[in-house]
């Protein structure tokens, strides 16, 4: 037992901790026979330290258990010292420090910290709540005592999904403690449609359906309700829908600009004209802008976006190809010259509603070839060269034809061109 004697400040300290259920100063010998230790891996201490030369000495001190959570609280000093060692000390020593206000769970995990400490230490310290849990001090260190038969508050400490669609259905795996006397579980007070608790720090849970917005995925047991936080918002996201497209119709060859306009697009993560994709260059939660791509015939076909929240289609139809857009001509000069016995390179363009194909008639010097490089454009390069008595130099006129062709539309044009070798 101990000594009637102890200190005022004990006392103060139980009661400033919210302790209303304090059972008093009378020993552990009514917890569990097995202490469990309240303090910080390495790993976390030298998180807040920022040093650690040859390990980190903690002094951890109880103080009592969380007014909200009734977790146990306390307050570790964290000490290390680097350098001095010298003969007689001779080499400078430097001593870091740090103290840390800490909140364990019923498992001796770190809930949550503060630095720098604002709790009192007080050594020497021991309490019991409400439910015959208690912890309490002994040399350097501080222990938990956790009471037979006492059913933990559970802690929520992840969830493996983040999002899904509003009508429910999303398996979520949640992650934390004291899940073995689950009776509950609820997405923002909305029970779960179902739930399977695999292990005291795991629960599959099925998400009912819900109105679209962020809420918490919280436990309830015996031992009362998880406290909520930013590790445990699940968000329902609603369906789309599409009211309107603009324009509804476009070329078969794509290319042209259509907004969408409806709801819930902001979340929308895919955009298909008949299964074929195309992505937004600005979105919002009513509006969508896309390019439409190129469709597989001229037809009817669907305009479908996608989100977690589900998907929505809308008509859109494709007409013949407008293959000259608005119009089909050369933007490369007609005429070129070249020096005999000296290399060239010609470029040859055209623009239209798609890109032209081109063919070359009439004759070349020797040395000089045309070839279509199939991508709107055709050189006309070489080396002008004198073959026998057949000299290089002269007037070359050719007919050079490009070709816009989209499915069964299709337009030619032709450019008389001139090419002068010296």
């Amino acid at each position: 037992m101990i000594s009637k004697t102890l200190t005022a400040g004990v006392a103060a300290l139980a009661m400033s901790a919210g302790l209303a259920g304090l059972a008093g100063f009378g020993g552990v010998a009514g917890a569990a026979s097995t202490p469990v230790a309240l303090d910080l891996n390495q790993s976390q201490a030298f998180s807040f330290l920022g040093h650690s030369c040859g390990g980190i000495q903690e002094t951890v001190y109880a103080n009592g258990f969380d007014p909200t959570s009734g977790f146990p609280t306390g307050v570790v000093d964290l000490k290390t010292s680097c350098g001095g060692s010298g003969r007689g000390g001779g080499y400078h020593s430097t001593t870091y420090t740090a103290s840390v206000d800490v909140t364990w769970d019923w498992t001796a995990t770190v809930v949550s910290t503060n630095v720098p400490a604002t709790g009192a230490a007080v050594p020497g310290f021991f309490a019991t709540d409400a439910n015959g849990n208690q912890v309490y001090d002994s040399g350097s260190s501080a222990f938990l005592l956790v009471a037979p038969g006492f059913t933990p508050t559970p802690r929520v400490t992840g969830i493996s999904v983040t999002q899904g669609p509003a009508s429910g259905g999303t398996s979520v795996v949640i992650t934390g403690t004291g899940f073995t006397a689950a009776t509950a579980v609820s997405f923002g007070g909305e029970p779960a449609a179902s739930f399977t608790i695999t292990a005291d720090t795991s629960i599959t849970a099925v998400a009912p359906a819900a109105p679209a917005g962020p809420v918490d995925v919280s436990v309830t047991s015996a031992g009362g309700t998880d406290v909520t936080g930013a590790f445990d918002v699940f968000t329902f996201v609603a369906a789309p829908t599409i009211t309107g497209l603009s324009p509804a119709s476009g070329p078969l060859q794509g290319g042209n600009q259509v907004v969408i306009t409806g709801t819930g697009l902001v979340a929308v993560t895919s955009v298909t004209f008949g299964g074929n994709p195309t992505y937004p260059t600005a979105q919002s939660d009513t509006s969508l802008t896309v390019t439409a791509p190129a469709g597989d015939a001229v037809d009817n076909t669907s305009v479908t976006v996608t989100s977690v929240g589900g998907a929505a289609s809308a008509s859109y139809a494709y007409t013949a190809a407008n293959v000259c857009g608005t119009g089909c001509l050369f933007t490369s000069p007609s005429t070129a010259v070249a020096t005999t016995g000296v290399p060239f390179s010609f470029t040859v363009s055209a623009s239209g509603g798609v890109t032209p194909t081109f063919l070359e008639k009439g004759k070349l010097p020797n040395g000089v070839t045309f070839v279509d490089n199939f991508d709107g454009t055709a050189t006309l390069s070489g080396t002008p060269t004198i073959v026998g008595k057949k000299p290089a130099a002269g007037t070359y006129r050719d007919k050079i034809r490009a070709t816009f062709a989209y499915g069964t539309a299709s337009k030619t044009i032709t450019q008389v061109f001139v090419l002068t070798v010296s």
